[in-house]
């Protein structure tokens, strides 16, 4: 029998040599891939800053038809004709203005001023309005000016959003007319036109009162009483003269004459006796006045 010549083991049991791994090759998969990621990354960014400034004109416009819709109908009566046009205010004029009456306090205050033939300007909360209403017609009456600072003195309610201003002015404005018979023209922001009470909202707060034609006043002296601590008469006179000595702005002193002010009220005929000696006289504010207001943050 002839035997059959070996060959070898069958194909699939022979040594197989491992394949070289090409780096280039791999190289260029990875670089492939990423080159894949960044344009799928920029595809994204561009996709977004488009979608970005559509989102954007989308609210630009619902603002716009919101604040059309709050201009016609939120007291559209309120607002003053013609819009004033401020002028700068006399020089040796001093706008001695307080905050947060009318109170017992305010009394004492009118008593004073009229006892030295001075003026001033009294920013009101409607809420202390009620019971009080005789104060506000002697504040007419003896010729000062009366102004709007809020109804509830509740900050956080009143910058809440631009409707709620709204309703808290109204209803201040409105007592003011109700015990008197004037409406206000000029107002003061409760904390100011700028303060971290209203951030979020206060560049279209002052558009909106603006539009309306009122006109706000901030300060550019404080006498320091706008603290729980009590002030000494020297401490309220020297901090309004040191104030006035500072200040190149129209000089608007921020006084206050709320229930628990018996010290400024107290104070109040130093305080003009020494102005009167530095050569300063006391008037009221009108919408005339070229006001003092904040910068706006940046």
């Amino acid at each position: 029998m002839r035997r059959k010549r070996y060959r070898g083991y069958p194909t699939r049991y022979r040594y197989r040599r491992p394949r070289r791994i090409h780096f280039r090759a791999v190289f260029r998969a990875v670089l492939i891939v990423l080159l894949a990621g960044i344009i799928a990354f920029c595809a994204r960014m561009v996709y977004q800053a488009f979608h970005a400034d559509a989102v954007i004109a989308q609210l630009e416009a619902q603002n716009q038809t919101l604040q059309q819709t709050v201009d016609q109908t939120l007291y559209p009566e309120m607002r003053v004709d013609p819009i004033p046009q401020p002028a700068a205010a006399p020089a040796g004029t001093v706008y001695l203005t307080f905050d947060g009456g009318p109170s017992q306090n305010t009394v004492t205050i009118l008593d004073t001023l009229k006892r030295y033939g001075q003026k001033a300007t009294f920013f009101v909360v409607g809420k202390n309005i009620p019971g009080n209403e005789a104060i506000l017609k002697r504040m007419v009456d003896e010729g000062h000016t009366i102004g709007v600072r809020s109804y509830s003195g509740d900050y956080n309610a009143i910058y809440a959003s631009p409707e709620a201003f709204l309703e808290d002015f109204h209803q201040s404005y409105q007592a003011v007319y109700d015990a008197c018979g004037v409406y206000p023209t000029i107002f003061r922001f409760p904390g100011g036109s700028v303060s971290p009470y209203n951030q979020a909202n206060y560049e279209q707060l002052i558009a909106e009162m603006l539009r309306r034609g009122f006109v706000y006043y901030d300060w550019s002296v404080s006498a320091g009483d706008d603290t729980s601590a009590s002030r000494t008469i020297t401490q309220i006179t020297q901090a309004v003269l040191a104030g006035l000595q500072r200040t190149t702005a129209t000089p608007i002193v921020l006084l206050h004459d709320s229930a628990d002010k018996a010290d400024t009220a107290h104070a109040l005929a130093n305080l003009v006796s020494e102005l009167d000696r530095a050569g300063y006289t006391c008037d009221r504010l009108t919408n005339s006045v070229r006001p003092v207001t904040f910068a706006y943050a940046d």
